[in-house]
């Protein structure tokens, strides 16, 4: 039996706040690198944002979840079936785009945050003064992005993951921890580097709301390009691939070991 909505979005919470508490400080790292801003180890530094991020990362992964579920559902009509890999992977991609719509101004306020080292008030009413079209900034590239990442750990982590206990019982798939840890090794680096030049224009725009070096999505490219070169579209990738590994390794775990614990009917 699936999961009710509420059962969705309470597993999402769980998953987004753990998420974030553990792995903020990448999170700094990585943005910091993308716009060219100082290495830093100081924790009032890394965690500039901590609040509205908490905010961002659960409702996104909570929505993910409910939206994931809700897709599924249309897909198969109600019906008690497994969904195909290819449907698996839509619902998780098509979920993640839907989130990006609350999920991006929320990120935009902690990305000022970090930048300008601001309260959340007072950051969250400038940029509102500021209009719809400061708020809504680096929309774009965060669906692309979070599409993308909700496609790997709600689409391929899960079909991997049933592949290599199917296929390799004796060894790699000899358990469930083992065939997680194996599929995050697939899903990862998929997500990563596929998701990571949309996420590097969203931040580079989003911490430039007044148009002083990055006006758009293609001059920021070129002005990326011209000054760091084309790597520097994959800035700062190594703090984000660690925080998914370990991400898409706690959201499977949590979905797949927490919830039969929580919402034991849904799996008699």
């Amino acid at each position: 039996m699936p999961l009710s909505d509420k059962e969705n979005c309470t597993i999402g919470v769980i998953c987004g706040m753990t998420d974030t508490t553990l792995l903020q400080s990448t999170n700094y790292w990585k943005n910091a690198q993308q716009q060219g801003l100082p290495f830093s180890l100081d924790p009032r530094v890394l965690y500039r944002g901590y609040f509205v991020n908490t905010m961002q990362n659960s409702f996104c992964v909570m929505s993910q979840f409910f939206l994931n579920g809700v897709i599924k559902n249309v897909l198969t009509g109600g019906a008690d079936r497994e969904l195909s890999a290819a449907e698996k992977i839509g619902a998780g991609v098509s979920a993640g785009v839907i989130s990006s719509i609350v999920a991006s101004p929320l990120e935009l306020v902690m990305i000022q945050q970090q930048v300008n080292g601001t309260p959340l008030l007072e950051t969250a009413t400038s940029l509102i003064k500021q209009g719809p079209s400061t708020v809504f900034r680096g929309i774009t590239g965060m669906c692309l992005r979070e599409g993308i990442y909700c496609g790997g750990y709600l689409g391929i982590m899960p079909v991997v993951r049933g592949e290599i206990t199917r296929r390799y019982p004796d060894s790699i798939g000899s358990s469930e921890d083992k065939a997680r840890l194996y599929a995050t090794f697939v899903a990862g680096p998929i997500c990563s580097f596929s998701s990571h030049p949309p996420d590097t224009l969203k931040t580079c725009l989003q911490g430039d709301v007044h148009n002083k070096k990055y006006s758009g999505y293609l001059q920021a490219t070129k002005v990326l390009i011209a000054e760091r070169g084309v790597s520097s579209l994959w800035a700062g990738m190594p703090w984000r691939v660690f925080r998914q590994f370990c991400a898409i390794f706690l959201f499977d775990k949590i979905n797949a070991e927490l919830s039969p614990i929580l919402f034991p009917h849904a799996f008699k």
